[in-house]
């Protein structure tokens, strides 16, 4: 539960306290390229929100050392009503499935803490990326025991296939041939994509053994990030590059356009929602394109306060978060990057390194030391 005293947000955990800092006035800061308006737009998946036009309360659910070292990857995997599953990964070389269950006291409900349920040390580990087969049914509270396959990007230089709880992953499923580390994986469809240093790579879900389409090379610059669309997926590159490619219904890919100077530094993550794409960089600027045209729309410069950004993920609450140095996760309403008006999320004691959301309500951040927060958006 959440109040507003002094206008500073504060948000309530069970019986203790949690600050949420505002956003100090940047008005000067931020510029509007395109300017016609456009509407806040709901994450794809959404569930109803509570509070219809208001910006809903935020409740951090539990903060924890999750890992030995820094966060590399993070994922919901459940996000339904009486269920909510969560893995990370690390530079410790592990990896993590965690279950937010509710605590009571006499019939009153006192918080929601994050209970450990599996950890193992993968091969090829650390782990730096993380995805879910969108093939496979999702589990829910409805049907526990259903399983999802979670592809694992590691150092490597393959994939491989975990299917939570188990204590061990899939040993005849390893997706090979990358050129370095797998930075990134995201899925569209039937389609998981992947990359190793500046290559793209595609894999059909259809078959039982994910089978290897084809690669697309970059003539320079890693590919550090991805995200993708209906018929879309977009590269974000250590050049400072966004890219794009147009995927038919065969699968077939072609190029779509590309910003070959969209930050000034390395493009560290992008996040699609609602036809625009959103890109954060070392140059310390959160950016939002038209995702069709490649057209900037608008900029937040300096929106951790000059310092980098590592992260950025669209929630169900209508607000993209942003992770970086300052040890804050910002947050912006999607469609405008207006600062929201509680303020930031602050519980973080070191940089924050990596930010997933859920389809509902669940929110979850990392840092540098291995610190994880869970949040209720």
């Amino acid at each position: 539960m959440a109040s507003a005293v002094g206008g500073k947000a504060k948000i309530w955990i069970g019986r203790e306290r949690s600050r949420c800092l505002p956003l100090p006035a940047r008005l000067g800061r931020r510029t509007q390229v395109c300017p016609t308006v456009v509407s806040v737009l709901k994450h794809p998946g959404a569930c109803t929100p509570r509070h219809q036009g208001l910006e809903r309360e935020t409740i951090l659910c539990g903060h924890l050392k999750g890992h030995a070292a820094a966060v590399t990857a993070a994922l919901v995997k459940v996000d339904a009503d009486g269920k909510k599953e969560v893995i990370t990964a690390s530079l410790d070389k592990t990896m993590a499935l965690w279950r937010l269950e509710a605590e009571e006291e006499g019939g009153e409900l006192l918080g929601v803490r994050p209970q450990e349920v599996a950890r193992l040390n993968p091969a090829g580990a650390p782990i730096f990326s993380l995805a879910v087969d969108g093939t496979a049914p999702e589990a829910s509270a409805s049907s526990p025991d259903s399983r999802q396959q979670v592809f694992c990007g590691n150092a490597a230089k393959s994939i491989g296939v975990w299917e939570p709880p188990a204590g061990v992953m899939q040993e005849r499923v390893v997706l090979n041939g990358h050129a370095g580390w797998v930075r990134a994986l995201a899925v569209e469809g039937r389609y998981l994509f992947s990359s190793g240093c500046s290559t793209l790579r595609q894999w059909d879900l259809t078959r039982a053994v994910p089978r290897h389409m084809r690669d697309v090379s970059l003539v320079k610059g890693d590919i550090l990030g991805l995200a993708t669309a209906p018929g879309r997926v977009f590269t974000a590159g250590a050049d400072g590059a966004i890219r794009a490619w147009a995927v038919s219904k065969k699968g077939e890919m072609e190029a779509a356009g590309a910003r070959d100077k969209a930050h000034r530094d390395r493009v560290t993550a992008l996040v699609h929602a609602g036809g625009f794409l959103y890109s954060v960089s070392h140059d310390g600027t959160l950016k939002m394109w038209d995702a069709a045209s490649l057209e900037l729309v608008m900029e937040e410069r300096a929106a951790h306060d000059g310092g980098r950004l590592h992260c950025a993920a669209a929630a169900a609450d209508g607000h993209l978060y942003t992770g970086g140095d300052d040890k804050l996760v910002q947050r912006w309403r999607l469609g405008s990057l207006a600062p929201a008006r509680a303020g930031a999320l602050h519980c973080h004691n070191h940089s924050v390194r990596t930010l997933a959301a859920g389809p509902c309500e669940t929110l979850v951040s990392g840092d540098a030391a291995g610190g994880l927060a869970l949040w209720t958006v």
